[in-house]
């Protein structure tokens, strides 16, 4: 009531707004205003004796800051008496009056705007038809916004409006309620697939009825025709044989369909309503679908799963290669779970210590399994998923068999004005009508069908066809409960295990060999084979159970048009004259007899990939995207939060690779002795080796792949001893370097099998001697050191910054954001002596930035030596390597050709070459050196030039990495002395810094060499006797013999009175490191640059160290700084310094350096 009251009072100042800013733009009104004089109609005589025109003047008391008031006053005054004058109301309970105020019109808001508030409307005009959703708030938008809104009048429709949508806007912008939380309740997936959805806990999980999607409207007849009688008429394989598979797919194809429907529906014996599995792709045929059987198949240490084996009963059922893809995932996770652990991101699975009271202990071991468990099954339904949609998914809508990288991703982030069905992480419930869906029985090739009536014949002693009914439902129950409950001690396809508990790797790659190879049957009517009759009785009976809608009634859900007639669902006379005598008409065609017998459809590039009946094409899509979208661990909380930096792009896709597809990941870390890198039985296994030979060829591809059948590859020789790899790497005529000319070859073509490090021999010795003589011209020992103590204080200067006080930082080993000096100083090395196109501030005209150069050398040069190490990224690794290979080589190339017709250089380097005196002529004298041979251009940068440059630049960092981490590390009581040492800038001082530097390798150094064996020999190998036969891979290490004390007396310390001929690291044989004299100079003008910093450190905290993460032979790799992918030279680790960057004394100087400010 008082409202009411007082919005009759209520006035406004017209006048008053016009004349003051302040209340004008906040559309009040206001009771005060600028003083201003009072003017009465007097004239006022001027001072030169003219009467003015202007009104006199009264200089007596200003009263003029009242005058807002009083008419302000005197029209609330004239409201109050026309309020008074008004008839009694009674129309009102009591006798209050009506104030609703009448909004204003568009001319009222248009005279309350600015200019400025006319630009705001136009930048919401923008906003709201820009293609972006995300807002540049620099440009102030929401208060200016606020602003407009402000201005106008108070009885506005625009204003209510624009805060009805300011309001809209803010809820808008947050989720109510959340679709995600904190802690490991909601992190995790839970055993039975419960609080997927938060709000909803309930929704898909074990346990639970099925859900209806379509109402059966239609009244069906009653009774229904014999479920046998419809098997025997329209679906039996025994009606025209077998029908295979027009589009060639393998039989795994439908294996991956067997565990989809086994993830998402499991009936319940008790009540066909109920599903006992989750609704969620959440690999519960591994992991169980509940907690009794998720416990069952844990180890409870250290996140493991128990191996080679799944926790679904009913998959024993069906052929082995179906839980042979189980096992495969089930090796990932187990491969998963260490790799976090090792990894530890964050301190995020550190182990208990020891000294917690025995339940505190407890509990937290416990955490701690837990912890990697659900991580690691976070990761793996991470690439289960992703093995649906860009392998399963693809080959279905034949996706495969095209140069194309669309895909259909239900996890694709939709716009802001998206329909609302489109929200993601939602959850899911499983309807009845797709488990009739998913039963593409016709598709059982006839290797399966044989299996199956063996089976039969092993349960029931008997031919599938003396079996009834009856016995077929007691035999099943019987075998249920014969199974045991811990699935280590089931047996699975009569396969032995081993003391470990795995499975022979022999028996499980020939199993999904064959299966790969097997031709699958086609879909449609009479292709179901007849041993599966009672299965698909039961299927019918449980369809009638469920009531489900007809066939017609489906189809129009879905929005397809209704069969009309029974040819509309079959063309053939000898399926749709029979469906007309079970039925009478199309609209009571049942639903799983209806799906099964539709005609198929013909395959289409790409469209149609495993040609399914028409209704089934339709709805799967629909089913594949709610399954994927609906699931809130594969939406709103699938993020590297919840599974680490590592394990999202562990089971990432590349649509540069396969086009996305990732099965051979799976393949790969499963069998890594069996299936080759690049083996089309990994990449493509969804359809038949044959049929992709005929898709590679036709899309240029079929080079890419190895077309041999899968087998084990004998594990490497690792010869350790000093002895033993003296013996390897001296005797090149029984030990090869032929992956060495593999990688040339891949990545240069004809002329790289031409480099000096392909092969051995006379040919090979006279190449190594050319470049020998380039790289070691006159002077090039000053060349080559004067350079490095030149380029490592400028790029110093360049990446350091100051942290406070005196103290300055730099990550000596940088790798995303800009690449360190350490890798920087030798891309400019090669650059100049190669003539590398890389763009500096020096050299603007430049292709490559440096940390661009780097990565295209790190690449030459792992996919050559290190092409193997770690095989399921292999095909990644090449595929990149090759196009950014050739394009530097071409422009090395152009460059090359330039000088050999001119004597200059190209442009694209001159301009750095000038301000790098140190090596311009030394580089210019390399490549016309290397020109003087007779090689011509093509084959002098191809053969000579390139693979020089990515041979020498990626490993030279690696040491010099490795060299800084010791002495920062287990060497630092060295520092002082190496301080001391690197100002004085002189001969001995330099010769006492080099032995440094080899300790330094020595102590941290990682360094093999692979070769393959060409003869039966013996190697002996210390106490061992090794032997080798033709076509096996050595691997000589120098990380053992560096601490032999035979060689090394007192191995643990630091000597440097140790002989330099002495060291292997680079090597020995005719492919030791050419470049071995000039790394030593380079390397140790380097340590002289960073030894001189005063006080050097670490960088505090885990940025100050080098994340290694140790393999076999105590070899490491190395986390990039986002410790999303291991990388085998080490990426980055901060130093610190006090004070300036200390030049050197000058030479012959025995006194300290002077200082230079940084």
């Amino acid at each position: 009531m008082m409202r009411r009251l007082s919005s009759v009072f209520k006035s406004k100042d017209k006048e008053n707004n016009k004349s003051s800013p302040t209340s004008a733009e906040n559309g009040a009104t206001s009771s005060g205003g600028p003083a201003r004089r009072l003017t009465l109609g007097v004239t006022k005589k001027s001072t030169s004796g003219t009467a003015s025109s202007n009104p006199q003047v009264f200089e007596g008391p200003d009263h003029s800051l009242k005058r807002a008031g009083i008419v302000g006053t005197l029209e609330s005054l004239g409201k109050v008496i026309s309020t008074a004058n008004r008839p009694l109301n009674t129309e009102t309970g009591d006798g209050s009056y009506d104030t609703k105020q009448e909004q204003s019109g568009l001319w009222e808001d248009l005279k309350a705007l600015r200019i400025k508030d006319l630009e705001t409307l136009q930048m919401t005009i923008k906003q709201e038809l820009g293609s972006s959703n995300l807002a540049d708030d620099k440009t102030m938008f929401m208060e200016k916004l606020i602003q407009l809104v402000a201005n106008l009048p108070g009885t506005s429709k625009t204003r209510v409006k624009l805060t009805e949508v300011l309001v809209d806007e803010l809820w808008g912008s947050l989720e109510h309620p959340p679709a995600s939380m904190l802690g490991d309740k909601y992190n995790y997936r839970q055993a039975d697939g419960s609080y997927n959805n938060i709000k909803f806990p309930d929704i898909g999980k074990a346990g639970t009825a099925y859900a209806r999607s379509v109402t059966p409207k239609i009244v069906q007849p009653n009774p229904k025709p014999d479920p046998g009688l419809i098997f025997d008429t329209i679906m039996s394989r025994e009606n025209g044989g077998f029908k295979p598979h027009p589009n060639n797919v393998s039989s795994m194809l439908y294996y991956i369909a067997s565990i989809i429907i086994h993830d998402c529906f499991r009936t319940s014996h008790e009540d066909f309503n109920i599903s006992m599995t989750s609704s969620y792709l959440d690999l519960s045929p591994l992991y169980g679908s509940n907690q009794d059987e998720q416990n069952n198949m844990r180890t409870l240490k250290n996140g493991e799963l128990k191996p080679d084996c799944f926790a679904e009963k009913r998959l024993l059922g069906f052929p082995p290669g179906v839980g042979c893809i189980l096992i495969m995932f089930n090796r990932f996770h187990n491969h998963v779970v260490k790799q976090l652990a090792t990894i530890n991101e964050n301190g995020r699975f550190t182990p208990p210590k020891d000294n917690l009271p025995d339940d505190k202990k407890q509990a937290a071991w416990k955490k701690y399994d837990n912890d990697l468990f659900q991580t690691g099954r976070l990761i793996t339904c991470g690439l289960y998923i992703n093995i649906i949609l860009l392998d399963y998914l693809r080959t279905i809508v034949g996706l495969n068999r095209v140069n194309s990288t669309w895909i259909l991703d239900p996890r694709i982030e939709m716009e802001r004005n998206s329909k609302p069905g489109t929200a993601a992480g939602v959850g899911n419930q499983c309807a009845a009508e797709f488990n009739l869906v998913y039963r593409w029985h016709s598709c059982i090739s006839q290797r399966d069908e044989k299996w199956s009536e063996e089976l039969y014949m092993k349960i029931f002693g008997k031919s599938y066809k003396e079996v009834t009914m009856q016995e077929l439902l007691i035999g099943l129950g019987k075998l249920e409960v014969m199974t045991p409950e811990d699935p280590l001690q089931r047996d699975f396809a009569g396969m032995k295990r081993g003391i470990d508990g795995k499975l022979n790797d022999d028996d499980l790659v020939k199993e999904l060999t064959a299966s790969i190879e097997d031709l699958a049957g086609s879909s449609g009517a009479n292709n179901v084979p007849a041993v599966l009759r009672a299965v698909e009785f039961l299927g019918m009976e449980q369809a009638r159970a469920w009531k489900c809608a007809t066939l017609n009634e489906f189809r129009k859900h879905f929005g397809l048009i209704p069969h009309e007639k029974f040819s509309d669902i079959n063309s053939d006379p000898a399926v749709y004259e029979k469906l007309k005598v079970l039925f009478d008409e199309p609209d009571l065609v049942e639903l799983y007899a209806g799906l099964v017998c539709e005609d198929a459809k013909a395959p289409m590039d790409p469209g149609v990939g495993i040609g399914p009946t028409y209704t089934i094409s339709r709805s799967i899509l629909s089913d594949a995207v709610t399954l994927v979208r609906g699931d809130r661990f594969y939406t709103t909380d699938y993020h590297p939060a919840n599974l680490t930096n590592w394990g999202v792009t562990e089971v990432n896709y590349d649509l540069n690779v396969n086009q996305g597809c990732v099965f051979y990941k799976l393949f790969i870390r499963a069998f890594p002795n069996h299936f080759s890198y690049n083996s089309v039985y990994a990449h493509y296994p969804l359809t038949i080796p044959s049929e992709n030979k005929k898709i590679m060829g036709k899309l240029g591809r079929s080079d890419d792949y190895s077309w041999d059948k899968p087998v084990k590859v004998p594990e490497r020789k690792n010869i350790v001893t000093y002895d033993g790899v003296k013996s390897v790497l001296t005797n090149a005529e029984v030990f090869g370097v032929d992956n060495w000319r593999r990688g040339f070859s891949y990545l240069m073509g004809k002329p790289g099998a031409n480099f000096m490090l392909s092969g051995d021999g006379d040919f090979f010795a006279e190449r190594r001697n050319q470049m020998r003589e380039c790289l070691y011209q006159e002077k090039w020992h000053g060349s080559v050191k004067n350079y490095y103590e030149s380029i490592v204080p400028k790029l110093l200067k360049r990446w350091s910054y100051n942290i406070g006080g005196t103290t300055s930082q730099v990550d000596v080993i940088r790798d995303i954001d800009n690449s360190g000096e350490d890798f920087v100083a030798h891309v400019h090395f090669a650059t100049n002596i190669f003539h590398l196109p890389l763009k500096s501030e020096d050299n603007p005209k430049g292709v490559y930035t440096e940390h661009e150069l780097y990565m295209v050398l790190a690449v030459i040069f792992i996919v050559i030596f290190f092409g193997d190490v770690d095989p399921a990224k292999t095909f990644a690794l090449r595929a990149a390597g090759l196009p950014v290979t050739q394009d530097l080589g071409q422009l090395v190339e152009q460059n090359v050709d330039f000088i050999s017709k001119t004597s200059l250089v190209s442009g694209i380097v001159d301009t750095f070459m000038e301000e790098n005196n140190a090596l311009k002529d030394y580089g210019v004298h390399m490549v016309r050196h290397l020109l003087k041979a007779g090689l011509g251009v093509h084959e002098t940068v191809w053969s000579q030039i390139l693979p020089t440059a990515g041979a020498m630049v990626a490993n030279q960092a690696q040491v010099f990495g490795q060299v800084l981490d010791f002495y920062l590390g287990d060497g630092r009581e060295h520092l002082p002395e190496f301080n001391r040492l690197a100002k004085l800038n002189t001969a001995e001082a330099d010769d006492i810094l080099l032995h440094y530097l080899l300790e330094g390798i020595r102590m941290y150094g990682t360094f093999g060499a692979y070769r393959t064996c060409h003869q039966n020999i013996t190697v002996n190998d210390g106490s061992r006797k090794v032997d080798c036969k033709p076509g096996d891979s050595v691997f000589v290490s120098f990380v053992s013999l560096a601490q032999d004390p035979k060689i090394y007396p007192d191995p643990k310390k630091v000597r440097l009175d140790r002989p330099v001929d002495s060291y292997l690291v680079y090597g020995v044989g005719s492919h030791a490191c050419l470049g071995a004299e000039a790394s030593r100079v380079a390397l140790t003008a380097m340590l002289k640059c960073i030894g001189r910093l005063d006080n050097l450190r670490r960088a505090s905290g885990p940025q100050g160290e080098m994340k290694k993460i140790p393999r076999e032979g105590g070899f490491y790799v190395y986390m990039d700084k986002m410790m999303g992918s291991e990388f085998p030279f080490p990426t980055t680790m901060k130093i610190c310094w006090d004070g300036g960057l200390n030049e050197p004394a000058p030479v012959g100087d025995k006194g300290k350096g002077k200082k230079n400010g940084a």
